[in-house]
């Protein structure tokens, strides 16, 4: 398979306000492809990430709807007034990135632009900042489930929420995140036990966009490009398994191992669904989880440094758009271009993303950047 690089990144900042999702989406792929240095016409297909469950939808409105159209991509055949077109529509980002990736690495296109936006009610309704019930006491189950597990207690969930939230804070391109205190995530109100306010991600209506392309674009596209090393989707089992899984093939696949990263951006639905990721990663044994946040293993300014971006406790979740937003963040890292949130040095990056949440998975993306 051919050689895929990263060569264009964008993402809007978190919002719960009556932004729409053809000018959130209009706005991020415009960006992405400015920054890579292209245009549309150089971009032969898109791959979206809707939020829309309906896939019979015909691509041209999704274009519409998602303002491509203005930039010249449609759903029909190439033409005069078609420049590009949709490929694959999804519901979420990590689908729509993956079958993005994989056109790139088969050949079949030489740059192809990935692009999600979203927001978790209809159009003209107000933001419910919340998952549903149901969903929110499944994650506190699967919370519980972690702890009784690992031994990790709530204080420890309430030291992930802090970190996320602080570097949230420090991130200029979110600026959502908030300097507290786990003590002041404890107090924040329960949720569903264990799970307080601030150790769980609110929805939020998001973009982001991610420009991909081969070699041969890559020595025409502006500035540096990182490499997609593996970028793989599994389906997943209603258990942590399936991260797994897709974590022991990625470090095959990219021949590149735990030990060797130097961030990760992870699925923080919950703050226990980052502490179980530590583990399904291999970035601690099963059940110390909990000692790498003790440490600040995973910290700014630690050894391996975890959701530098604020993660989705910060940004909220929305999975039509979150996968694109942490690879846009990665790429800005392995550029050096992430600000007060850079790691000195970095070279190789991991993403994790789930549709589902902890023990929900319906897909588990990871992919693996390093320049």
């Amino acid at each position: 398979m051919a050689d895929v690089f990263a060569v264009g990144a964008a993402a809007t900042r978190f919002t719960q306000t009556a932004a729409t999702t053809a000018g959130m989406a209009h706005l991020v792929a415009m960006a992405a492809l400015e920054d890579a240095g292209l245009r549309a016409r150089d971009v032969p297909a898109v791959f979206v990430g809707s939020g829309s469950e309906d896939f019979s939808a015909a691509a041209d409105a999704v274009a519409v709807r998602l303002g491509l159209r203005r930039l010249g991509f449609g759903g029909g055949p190439s033409g005069e007034r078609v420049i590009g077109r949709i490929e694959h529509v999804s519901a979420s980002a990590t689908e729509a990135l993956h079958h993005g990736w994989q056109s790139v690495a088969m050949g079949i296109h030489d740059a192809v632009l990935c692009v999600g936006a979203g927001q978790p009610n209809e159009p003209g309704t107000p933001v419910e900042p919340w998952a549903p019930t149901a969903t929110l006491a499944s994650r506190a189950q699967a919370a519980r489930r972690y702890m009784t597990a690992s031994g990790a207690s709530v204080e420890q969930l309430a030291r992930i929420s802090a970190k996320n939230l602080g570097h949230g804070a420090l991130n200029s391109r979110v600026r959502s995140g908030s300097d507290v205190s786990p003590e002041q995530v404890l107090r924040s109100g329960v949720v569903a036990w264990p799970l307080t306010r601030l150790m769980v991600a609110t929805r939020a209506q998001r973009a982001a966009a991610v420009v991909l392309a081969s070699g041969a674009v890559r020595g025409r596209a502006a500035g540096r490009a990182p490499r997609v090393r593996a970028c793989l989707l599994v389906a997943g089992d209603r258990t942590r398994a399936a991260t797994a899984r897709a974590a022991n093939l990625a470090y095959r696949v990219s021949g590149i191992g735990p030990d060797e990263l130097d961030l990760v951006e992870l699925d923080d639905v919950t703050a226990a669904a980052e502490l179980a990721a530590y583990e399904d990663l291999q970035l601690a044994p099963q059940g110390q989880g909990p000692e790498l946040i003790d440490s600040g293993f995973t910290a700014l300014g630690g050894v391996l440094p975890v959701n530098t971006s604020g993660g989705l406790l910060s940004a909220g979740e929305l999975q039509s758009a979150s996968a694109l937003a942490q690879i846009c963040h990665i790429v800005w890292q392995l550029r050096g271009e992430a600000g007060a949130l850079q790691i000195p040095r970095a070279r190789v990056g991991l993403s994790q993303s789930i549709s589902g949440g902890l023990e929900g998975d319906d897909l588990v993306g990871l992919t693996i950047l390093s320049c």
